[in-house]
């Protein structure tokens, strides 16, 4: 059976899992009523804004009061089992994008998911220097928004790349399991600066498909959870691989 949402101008779209099909006001094509692509995009960045914004408070809450931050580095543990929590469920909603595609589903995921990444970003960033920190955060900042943007300005289809995206992640991801037996200082900033050359091809494939349009893949309107937390793991992915650089680099 078809299940409806129904638009301001009183248009009911429509996605009927029995035939596969999708009206223009459940998916973000081209045809897409401009308001409601614009809704979409408006609420996504709103909750990534909330997400960073949370995960950056407490981590510079947790930085600054001495107490804390030797308990982060002491007990890294929490750190380390965010990440893992944070992982197996994208893994999940990746795989099962319908569990969250309900208000309360995606409530609890978000809820969920965006302190287990906080705890992970924390334990990271006890181990360096908040001057390390602020120049990472700048320049996270400024390559965000150059990428922005460019997915919002340029009319190419990133989206197309990211089959061959996803394949040259698993097996950067593999190469970095193998150099930590080999591990130098040399390596260490090389893996650094191509994991944000992949991260950020990463961010421009999320912006594009939140955008929705002529696009090879694009979210639907039920996807803001699915679409918030890929956007924000992405952008905390880059921070992390930017402060990488700037403390290798400074130790080089």
């Amino acid at each position: 059976m078809a299940s409806y949402i129904q638009d301001e101008a009183g248009t009911a779209g429509y996605y009927d899992p029995e035939k596969n099909e999708m009206g223009d006001h459940y998916r973000l094509s081209e045809t897409t009523p401009m308001y409601v692509r614009h809704g979409f995009v408006r609420k996504v960045f709103f909750i990534v804004f909330l997400q960073l914004l949370f995960s950056f408070g407490f981590m510079l809450f947790s930085y600054f009061v001495t107490p804390v931050r030797e308990f982060f580095i002491r007990v890294p543990y929490l750190g380390y089992a965010g990440a893992f929590v944070f992982f197996i469920a994208s893994l999940v909603i990746s795989c099962k994008p319908d569990l969250v595609r309900s208000k309360t589903s995606s409530t609890v995921a978000l809820v969920l998911m965006t302190p287990c990444m906080a705890l992970m970003l924390t334990t990271f960033c006890c181990h360096f220097q908040s001057i390390e920190i602020a120049i990472a955060a700048g320049v996270t900042t400024l390559v965000v928004g150059l990428l922005a943007l460019l997915a919002f300005q340029t009319k190419y289809d990133f989206t197309s790349w990211l089959s061959y995206m996803i394949i040259v992640g698993v097996v950067f991801f593999v190469f970095v399991l193998i150099s930590f037996f080999f591990m130098t200082k040399i390596l260490y900033l090389v893996i650094s600066a191509i994991g944000c050359v992949i991260v950020s091809f990463y961010i421009l494939i999320d912006i594009q498909m939140i955008m929705g349009g002529k696009r090879k893949y694009q979210f639907t309107i039920d996807d803001y959870c699915l679409a918030s937390i890929i956007l924000y793991s992405d952008i905390i992915s880059l921070f992390m691989d930017i402060l990488r650089i700037v403390s290798a680099s400074s130790s080089v």
